[in-house]
């Protein structure tokens, strides 16, 4: 044989090789799938998914419910809406600091803020509601008044002020 046909004929082994250990890695991991409980596979989907929508929901958008009857005119209670958390800086954890943004509210801009007079049950409970609402896209609260009403945790309102700004009420119209 030749050199040339030498390297060939290498070549040619050492390939063979490779796509034998890999038909043979892929064969195992076939037969993997194939052992595993589709219970525990339905289990890992969920988990899967509801850790995408837990970040999602933290991190770029989350979906909210109008608790109060303020801006009837735009929004009616009970409306749901979408927020997108990139323009003023996400939530690092729910309820502890936000990312800095260069970007300021505007006048009447929809903004959402945590409600000042919202008294917590804990933190706790706090994580497991905020949890449970991310998960559900804010059809279940469990936070809720003596009532049975959902607590204002967050409010939705239109910034119609800005830092310096003097407002007046005159007969219920600002």
């Amino acid at each position: 044989m030749t050199q040339g046909n030498n390297f060939f004929y290498s070549l040619q082994r050492f390939t063979e090789k490779v796509l034998t250990i890999r038909r043979a890695k892929l064969r195992v991991k076939k037969e993997k799938q194939r052992a595993k409980n589709p219970i525990l596979d339905w289990i890992e989907a969920f988990i899967w998914a509801a850790g995408m929508v837990l970040i999602i929901n933290q991190y770029l958008f989350q979906a909210y419910q109008i608790p109060s009857g303020s801006m009837i005119d735009t929004l009616l209670i009970g409306d749901r809406i979408f927020v997108n958390k990139l323009i003023y800086g996400p939530e690092l954890l729910p309820g502890l600091g936000k990312l800095p943004s260069p970007v300021k509210p505007q006048r009447n801009q929809v903004i959402i803020f945590e409600n000042p007079s919202y008294i917590s049950r804990g933190p706790a409970f706090d994580v497991l509601q905020r949890v449970l609402y991310m998960l559900t896209l804010s059809l279940v609260d469990i936070d809720r008044d003596e009532n049975g009403q959902p607590k204002a945790h967050f409010l939705i309102k239109r910034a119609v002020g800005m830092s310096g700004d003097i407002l007046t009420m005159k007969d219920g119209e600002m």
